[in-house]
């Protein structure tokens, strides 16, 4: 059995383990699997992880571990392990079915998976201990530990929510089905009709901007006239509408246009986490200013 104190050695030490336990549920179980926790199930869960985590905040006095898990012994190491991944998920191609064996598919990574969780629970810790011991001074520090929660559950919980559908337009015919990876088709709530697909190139022929001109048509009675090119998405009812492709073979005169719709509903909650992390950050640097000293 360790010895009390613990401190940043033993974070590493638990933090090791917790990837060793991911390894073992990638091998065993397979790859995470998200679509578990879509709606309702994903607020089912929130609702046991804010009754486990005030739970363990009440046995704090009685659990050295949760007491420990409040510190930066416990946070630092776990936010070096949730760097280093998310370093080379970013350093990696992510794509299904290719790549590097599990690190291309971060996000269906095992130890991925638990270390954000470990980093979410430590976060929920703190900020419950900054917001029940009130004062302004903690406002900083609740900011960025509530601000944490908030992005990895809101990122994590929702991604089973999150729709990307493929709808393909052509000129003079509005079309309302749309069709998910696995080729199953969904009806979207809206109809695109393509009037016009712009192509510019460049002298050698290389496509140098392609966009479409089209209008949208909603169940709830809306008409939007916009052009769409990459980059650019059109934002209807929740839903955003990327130009992705066209007819290559055919060019400029290309009949149809494929768009990508995308839905998550919950990136707000996403945004509104990553603001107050960097809220917390800009309080932090003022409140830990040094006075001017008087002369």
């Amino acid at each position: 059995m360790w010895k009390k104190p613990w401190h940043i050695k033993e974070g590493f030490l638990i933090g090791g383990g917790l990837i060793l336990l991911g390894l073992l549920l990638q091998v065993t179980v397979g790859p995470v699997d998200w679509s578990f926790f879509a709606w309702p199930m994903n607020l089912l869960v929130l609702l046991l992880l804010l009754v486990l985590i005030g739970g363990a905040y009440a046995l704090r006095q009685k659990c050295y571990v949760i007491e420990w898990m409040m510190h930066s012994g416990a946070a630092v190491p776990c936010l070096a392990y949730a760097a280093l991944l998310t370093i080379l998920m970013g350093l990696l191609p992510q794509v299904q079915g290719g790549g590097v064996r599990w690190l291309s598919q971060m996000l269906q990574f095992w130890p991925f998976a638990i270390i954000w969780t470990w980093m979410m629970i430590i976060s929920a810790l703190a900020a419950l201990n900054h917001f029940l011991r009130w004062k302004v001074r903690e406002i900083p520090f609740l900011l960025n530990h509530l601000g944490v929660v908030i992005a990895i559950v809101s990122a994590t919980l929702g991604n089973a929510d999150t729709q990307t559908l493929e709808l393909t337009a052509y000129k003079g015919e509005p079309e309302w089905r749309a069709f998910d990876e696995n080729r199953m088709m969904h009806e979207p709530g809206l109809a695109i009709e393509l009037h016009n697909f712009i192509m510019e190139t460049y002298p050698d022929n290389t496509p140098k901007r392609f966009a479409s001109d089209i209008s949208v048509y909603t169940e709830d009675g809306k008409d939007i006239r916009a052009t769409v090119e990459v980059n650019k998405p059109l934002k209807v009812n929740g839903w955003k509408i990327y130009q992705y492709s066209y007819d290559v073979r055919l060019g400029a005169d290309s009949p149809y246009s494929v768009f990508e719709l995308v839905r998550d509903p919950w990136i707000t909650w996403v945004y509104l986490g990553i603001f107050m992390m960097l809220l917390g950050a800009v309080c932090l640097m003022l409140f830990m200013a040094p006075k001017p000293v008087k002369v």
